[in-house]
């Protein structure tokens, strides 16, 4: 799995997440997206993190970001213990860039938590091949009712996407650091992603 981490870098959460799929069997490499701006971004979760975070992302490329990507699904594939084929997993800004790599490139499947952006990725559903599988809260404060509502209805009609929405979650849900996580919400959206993976992909020994 190629795991995108969330707006405040490589964080204990993001390894925590690389911990939890590898106790599912997944060979995982998590890349630091904002190398070309910043190397080794590791944020606390606080507004001073967040501040920081927004000005990252200001000035991140994500076409560049989706090279990235590319070539980690590259590496990942030519790793003697990755034996099956890889997907690709991503939180928040991390979300929204998996977007990219699901309109974009050609992995095994797609994962995307809260993935910021959603209103262009509905205006580019049609390019998005691979089985997707996208999860929302229903009180995330970056991710309006209206924007969710039109991702719904365009992707409606492809059964390659599948569309999760967990009541009374807001945004970061599966962050315990984080104001807004919702342990039901986090609970059941992992073990949907669990069984999306199983079926999508084969668990390296």
């Amino acid at each position: 799995m190629v795991l995108l981490h969330e707006a405040l870098g490589v964080t204990d959460y993001t390894r925590d997440v690389s911990r939890r799929l590898a106790g599912l069997g997944y060979v995982t490499v998590a890349p630091d997206l904002f190398w070309r701006i910043e190397r080794g971004v590791d944020l606390p979760h606080d507004e001073s993190g967040m501040t920081r975070a927004l000005e990252l992302i200001g000035q991140f490329d994500p076409h560049a970001g989706v090279r990235d990507v590319d070539a980690a699904l590259a590496y990942l594939s030519s790793r003697s213990d990755v034996t099956g084929p890889v997907g690709v997993i991503g939180f928040c800004f991390g979300g929204g860039l998996a977007y990219g790599a699901a309109c974009e490139l050609d992995p095994a499947c797609v994962v995307a938590y809260y993935g910021v952006g959603v209103e262009l990725f509905a205006e580019r559903i049609d390019e998005v091949t691979c089985p997707t599988l996208l999860h929302f809260g229903t009180d995330d404060v970056f991710i309006t009712p209206d924007a969710l509502e039109g991702l719904q209805v365009a992707a409606g009609a492809k059964a390659n996407i599948e569309i999760d929405v967990y009541e009374g979650a807001g945004h970061a849900f599966d962050n315990p650091h984080a104001d807004w996580h919702n342990r039901d919400a986090a609970t059941g959206a992992w073990d949907r992603t669990a069984a999306f993976l199983a079926s999508h992909l084969a668990a390296s020994s």
